[in-house]
């Protein structure tokens, strides 16, 4: 009786086939499970932060003033940090990782899950880019344009802004070599996208040569996926962040329960 194949010594070329084609654009939070199961092809970086944030892996960023809260271990179930932007008007909270080693060439995505109980006078900028020159500014310094900056010139990131003309949820996307372009909601949705208050969201946010992707569930409802044609170059290397800002003079509390990056090796 032949026997089945270990999983660790599939061919590559078979294994990222069939895990892009089975779960890719269905399902990519299974996709990011079998990944863990072909270490030799894929590798990944994840956090659940049960504990004090590991300053070697994430570093946290704050507009300077005072006002906003960096990201730290909270004691809350499940684990979780917790950050503030505090409450004057324009000032942030972030969080990045602390390398910059993922290459657009090894296909790698971003997966964050967070929670905000409102999102009124909010921006949320979540995604994978070259180092900024403010880490706690966005790179994406208009949506409505879309305009790219802040020392940022690779970059893939959903990004809504309440002060902006175009206030809901978009995919951002713009390379070296390309041009900044902007996604025009997600397929698959029945409508524009604005997170829910109060519900866990959980992004994804990919990114290939020149091309960026995204997909997102509101809680546990799927809401759809993005894609922009322009993003990182190969050879630009990237990596994730997520940055919250407020809009107005309310103080926001949130929360992060999981940042994990994935890639695959082909070094």
């Amino acid at each position: 009786m032949p026997q089945n194949p270990n999983p660790m010594f599939v061919p590559k070329a078979f294994s990222l086939a069939h895990a892009r084609s089975t779960f890719a654009g269905t399902d990519p939070k299974r996709l990011a499970l079998l990944i863990k199961d072909m270490p030799f092809d894929y590798g990944y970086a994840e956090t659940h932060f049960t504990g004090a944030l590991v300053t070697a892996d994430w570093t946290t960023a704050v507009t300077a003033g005072g006002g906003p809260t960096a990201f730290a271990f909270s004691g809350v179930r499940g684990g979780v940090i917790q950050g503030n932007p505090g409450a004057t008007d324009n000032d942030a909270t972030a969080i990045h990782r602390a390398q910059t080693f993922l290459d657009p060439a090894d296909m790698p995505f971003f997966m964050i899950r967070w929670n905000i109980a409102t999102v009124t006078g909010l921006q949320v900028e979540a995604g994978l880019s070259d180092p900024k020159t403010d880490e706690a500014l966005p790179g994406c310094t208009s949506i409505d344009t879309p305009t790219i900056g802040n020392g940022t010139t690779d970059i893939v990131a959903l990004h809504m802004d309440t002060d902006a003309t175009l206030t809901t949820t978009e995919l951002v996307g713009d390379g070296t070599t390309g041009a900044a372009s902007v996604s025009t909601g997600p397929s698959l949705a029945t409508a524009a996208y604005t997170p829910t208050g109060g519900a866990w969201q959980t992004w994804l946010i990919g990114v290939r040569p020149n091309l960026g992707y995204a997909h997102i569930w509101d809680g546990d409802k799927f809401i759809g996926s993005y894609s922009v044609a322009n993003g990182p170059d190969s050879g630009v290397l990237v990596r994730p962040y997520a940055l919250f800002r407020t809009r107005n003079t309310t103080t926001k509390q949130v929360q992060i329960s999981y940042m994990g990056c994935f890639w695959e090796h082909n070094e």
